[in-house]
């Protein structure tokens, strides 16, 4: 049996709009600097051959790498200094020993997402030179810097309860999300339905909620309106939504699998 969530979002504007920005002032909020933010970048490399999953801005940068030749995965983790990523390849993502198989270095472009890289086998002193860029582009994507705001919380310190969205170019706030009560440590910055723009995704502690129950709140960004716009859907969903943007699948966990196709949530 196949289930459907409709990711566009257009007829919840309103309604997501008017619950984003109330409220904001009505509580005491400190600001929260030592929020974690995690940015998943999907790249594609301009040949077609390769896919690339990449986190990056974090100190930890890593990647999978698909070669959608040879149908294989590889795995990379390694260091950054500013726009130069020099990535290693593990076992797996879970691994941070190096097999010294693959190596990944290259300058990324935070603004554009275009990443060039030299791919090198072994203890090869020439590699091979690989161009990614966006997997999907988009010509008016924003640029955002958020700042987040929340209360102390017994079990972890503290509680996001708001964040405000700004434009980067001319540092205006756009939006503030509000109505939420989020583990600040686990905020996701990432395109969940595939369509060019990055969405937040929150972990939720609210009402009693702990992150190791895997809730999630979804703000999902509507281009048509240029604000973010909670999913009521997506946040019944179980599970951390892992993104295989080769196969436009979201893979939840514990069996739970979907495919985005025409806007709609495909269970499968």
């Amino acid at each position: 049996m196949k289930f459907k969530i409709i990711l566009a979002l257009t007829a919840l504007a309103f309604s997501s709009i008017n619950h984003a920005e109330t409220g904001a002032d009505s509580k005491n909020l400190i600001p929260l600097n030592d929020v974690r933010v995690s940015m998943q970048r999907m790249l594609r490399s301009t040949e077609g051959r390769y896919f690339l999953s990449l986190y990056a801005g974090i100190w930890n940068p890593h990647a999978v790498m698909t070669d959608l030749v040879e149908n294989k995965n590889i795995a990379f983790k390694g260091l950054q200094k500013a726009n130069q990523l020099s990535l290693k390849s593990v076992n797996s993502e879970k691994d941070s020993v190096s097999t010294g198989e693959y190596q990944l270095t290259g300058n990324l472009n935070a603004n554009t997402g275009y990443f060039q890289t030299v791919l090198t086998e072994g203890s090869k002193n020439i590699g091979k030179n690989i161009q990614f860029e966006p997997a999907v582009k988009v010509s008016d994507k924003p640029a955002f810097v958020f700042k987040f705001y929340g209360v102390s919380a017994v079990n972890y310190g503290a509680a996001l309860q708001r964040v405000d969205v700004i434009n980067k170019n001319n540092n205006q706030t756009i939006q503030t999300l509000t109505g939420f009560s989020a583990y600040p440590k686990s905020v996701g910055y990432m395109d969940i339905n595939f369509d060019g723009y990055y969405d937040v995704i929150l972990s939720d502690i609210s009402q009693g909620k702990t992150v190791e129950e895997k809730r999630y709140i979804y703000w999902m960004y509507n281009p048509k309106t240029g604000q973010f716009q909670r999913s009521p859907q997506l946040d019944q969903i179980v599970g951390f939504p892992n993104l295989h943007g080769e196969k436009q699948l979201i893979d939840f966990g514990n069996g739970v699998v979907y495919q985005v196709k025409n806007g709609l949530l495909n269970r499968i």
